[in-house]
């Protein structure tokens, strides 16, 4: 019985893991981003095809995430030094309600567009987000250069130089 359990447990992981690699090489760096379009906080829709030719930091995040909340200050600060150089950050909310995103906006004064992907189509079936916050860096030519979990200090020296880099075409 117990040479059963353990063949079943293996078979179980095998198969989880095959399954979580062919889902998740949707985004993978190295790829075309997956294309979208979606609603802003204000009504706006906006497509990602729509901002080729430009450097494009995609941030899925939600209000009730810690982490999330607490690294928008710095990629308010980062979008507010670099979107005149080409530089765009799309945070999308995974909130099921707009109210708590737009109060959030409010207090945190955010510059930048804050999509709302509620039905999770964007975040769950085309980007594979299995935890909160993950951020795509997507190049001029719409192709994902990096997939970063967690949260960062966006406005730091070596995250500025990155999206710099990037922005000059290196």
């Amino acid at each position: 019985m117990k040479q059963f359990r353990l063949l079943a447990a293996s078979l179980f992981f095998a198969a989880f893991i095959l399954c979580s690699a062919s889902f998740v090489s949707a985004a993978n760096p190295g790829s075309p981003a997956p294309a979208f379009t979606l609603t802003d906080i204000s009504g706006k829709k906006i497509s990602l095809s729509e901002l080729k030719g430009k450097v494009v930091l995609l941030n899925f995040w939600a209000t009730w995430c810690g982490p999330c909340k607490a690294e928008m200050p710095a990629l308010n600060r980062l979008y507010i030094e670099l979107k005149d150089k080409g530089f765009v950050i799309l945070a999308v909310s995974l909130d099921t309600a707009e109210k708590p995103v737009k109060s959030f906006i409010a207090e945190k004064k955010l510059a930048f567009p804050v999509l709302m992907d509620s039905d999770k189509e964007l975040s769950f079936d085309l980007y594979a987000v299995m935890g909160l916050p993950t951020t795509f860096i997507i190049d001029k030519k719409g192709i994902i250069v990096e997939r970063i979990l967690g949260d960062r200090e966006w406005d730091a020296p070596q995250m500025k130089d990155k999206i710099l880099k990037l922005l000059s075409g290196r």
